[in-house]
């Protein structure tokens, strides 16, 4: 049996494309996340040299920057998802595959999935086909920030981040492979029209007579900066669910604690973060709206779309919230 839902089309490899195999069960969970990470940049690269090959006469750097960064956000929480929520007692790959199509460039994400997670799935893409998407963005987030950190909710912000913050289309198509026992696949599709930056991680100085407030990764460097009094969120976070963002969570507490009245969070140099990291935000936000005792201040960069409309949200979530493009 084969359901289909959304805005979903058949994969057509007639045209430039790539196909990526997994097997998820491999490697500990913790390793395949660090790859998750590695196989979406290597996926942008990968679009981004084709779209600036000699065939192409976009030759605009602001235009493949963004492609850039919108594709590895995208191929980055499919293949979260697809890790997390694949049926790892089969022997079945986690298939990864994009290729372009006319003006748009498609992303295909399959794995296979226990009944009840397919169950969970449509209930979410019913809601979701009956909501406004800014409505349903808003709840969700209000939805896991009120969540505990232990809670394993689902919480859809990855596909909703995509839908709000690069304006592309999603599809899904259901497909049983064997009936006992039952075994299902889901093939999720994003197209993302082509007409959609990225920064150099900025040297930091601080006070050397300070205790540095920083917390470190492979591609990120979130840090307090002293002199500025700014909070400051630099590469590509993505980290692991809510629980290994708990130590950003203590940074800002200790940011507080110094800075009393008012936290300022510098967003300009952040290219990516994942939808964990946007319901980590999203549970300070609604935390300090509740607490009704610290002013929040965000600057973000004019030139990532995506920033833009997040920090639209942030303030509908915590109207006093302040926030500057730069």
């Amino acid at each position: 049996m084969v359901q289909v839902f959304g805005d979903f089309v058949e994969s057509t490899r007639k045209k430039e494309n790539l196909t990526l195999g997994f097997s998820p069960s491999s490697v500990p969970i913790e390793e395949r996340w660090r790859n998750n990470g590695l196989s979406a940049d290597y996926i942008a690269e990968y679009l981004t040299t084709v779209l600036n090959s000699d065939e192409n006469e976009s030759g605009n750097e602001h235009y493949l920057a963004d492609i850039k960064s919108s594709a590895s956000y995208i191929a980055n929480e499919l293949l979260e998802n697809g890790m997390k929520y694949c049926n790892g007692q089969t022997n079945h790959p986690v298939t990864f595959h994009i290729e372009l199509a006319s003006n748009e460039i498609r992303f295909f994400l399959e794995n296979t999935v226990i009944p009840a997670s397919a169950d969970k799935l449509k209930e979410f893409i019913e809601e979701l086909n009956s909501s406004d998407p800014d409505e349903f963005y808003i709840r969700q987030l209000e939805k896991t920030a009120e969540a505990d950190l232990e809670d394993n909710i689902s919480s859809g912000l990855g596909f909703l981040s995509i839908i709000n913050d690069y304006s592309a289309k999603l599809g899904w198509k259901f497909q049983t492979l064997e009936q006992s026992p039952l075994l299902m696949s889901v093939t999720t599709l994003v197209r993302l029209m082509v007409q959609q930056t990225e920064q150099a991680i900025p040297e930091i100085t601080t006070d050397n007579n300070l205790e540095p407030l920083e917390v470190k990764g492979e591609n990120f460097h979130i840090f307090y900066s002293h002199n500025s009094k700014v909070v400051n969120f630099a590469g590509r976070v993505r980290m692991r669910g809510l629980q290994e963002y708990t130590v950003v969570f203590d940074l800002f507490d200790k940011v507080i604690e110094i800075d009393k009245d008012v936290i300022t969070l510098d967003l300009q140099d952040l290219e990516l973060i994942n939808s964990s990291g946007i319901d980590m935000l999203s549970k300070f936000i609604i935390t300090t709206r509740k607490q009704k005792t610290v002013q929040i201040n965000v600057i973000g960069s004019s030139s990532k779309n995506w920033q833009t409309r997040l920090l639209k949200n942030f303030q509908r979530l915590m109207p006093k919230l302040q926030y500057e493009l730069k």
